[in-house]
């Protein structure tokens, strides 16, 4: 139940078929903006909760900003609406963090924005929004400061249990915002690292097939490779027809072959390791040498002979 709910909220809005580099910045940027939405609203109720309808309103605010470019397709895409989403959260907490002095602790949200900002606007086309962002804090920050963030007038912030209680709570807040922020630019550096090193990896194999091929044209190489490191249903066909022969000779040996078998066949007629199909089957190396071994007696493949340049004659 929550891995769906978990699904729903990463893929929202995100077309399947979209370029998967794309995909990958979408779902960050669902997750982190539903995550923060989340979070500042339930801030703004524990603010409530004690009291303080004016808190309550900056936070539900906030929060709300958040959820409408969570949930608003357009919105979310459009860089020009979260520069303007970020611009207001950071009056808003100019507003907050100039009501009873620095020691309440909410001026560390400028910083929260200004990561925001990268993490949102990780293009060459948004970067001047960055510099935007960038300034604006710089100038709120500064006018707080030189009024010793003492502008504006809020009920119940000078009383000292709660300003010690403010300061925690905008440290913690601040704290899992930042953790939150880093585990998604972290969890987006390492997929796009990982779709690096499988466009590589592809790359090889479709050079070495090509190499044992000697032609260039006849097959599509591209696309076979790319449907058998993404798992793709579509693999199985597009093999048979770029290698008729293989599938009628295999069931020629032996007319009980199994699509699991010949699936097997085609990942190592186009090279892939133990390792490789293991990790593009979402299986363990084990399971993959035992599917070898079951392969070896299918076929009558002695022990001694290659897996590799058995397939290759075919």
């Amino acid at each position: 139940m929550l891995h769906k709910i978990f699904n729903y909220i990463k893929n929202l809005h995100i077309e399947p078929d979209s370029d998967k580099f794309k995909r990958i910045d979408a779902q960050r940027l669902n997750l982190f903006a539903f995550s923060i939405g989340v979070i500042l609203l339930l801030n703004g109720l524990r603010d409530l909760f004690f009291g303080f309808k004016a808190f309550f309103g900056g936070l539900f605010i906030l929060g709300g900003i958040f959820l409408i470019l969570f949930f608003f397709t357009k919105a979310r895409q459009n860089a020009l609406i979260c520069l303007i989403a970020i611009e207001l959260s950071l009056l808003l907490v100019f507003y907050f963090s100039s009501t009873s002095g620095f020691g309440n602790g909410l001026s560390l949200y400028y910083f929260v924005l200004i990561t925001t900002s990268l993490f949102v606007f990780n293009t060459r086309e948004t970067s001047k929004h960055i510099i935007v962002v960038f300034a604006t804090a710089f100038i709120l920050f500064l006018t707080s400061h030189y009024y010793d963030f003492r502008i504006f007038r809020v009920r119940g912030v000078e009383n000292l249990e709660f300003s010690k209680n403010q300061r925690l709570f905008a440290f913690i807040s601040v704290f899992v915002w930042f953790a939150i922020l880093g585990y998604f630019i972290l969890s987006k550096q390492f997929m796009i690292l990982e779709l690096y090193q499988k466009v590589l990896h592809g790359e090889k194999i479709i050079a070495n097939m090509r190499e044992k091929l000697n032609r260039k044209d006849d097959i599509d190489l591209e696309n076979l490779v790319k449907f058998a490191i993404n798992d793709d249903i579509a693999f199985i066909p597009k093999m048979k027809s770029s290698f008729p022969n293989l599938y009628d000779n295999l069931t020629e040996i032996n007319p009980d072959m199994t699509g699991e078998e010949f699936k097997l066949c085609a990942l190592i007629k186009l090279g892939f390791t133990t390792k490789d199909i293991a990790e593009y089957n979402h299986i363990s190396v084990r399971t993959v040498q035992t599917r070898k071994s079951r392969l070896r007696k299918a076929f009558e493949i002695s022990s001694d002979t290659d897996l590799y340049k058995w397939i290759d004659t075919f």
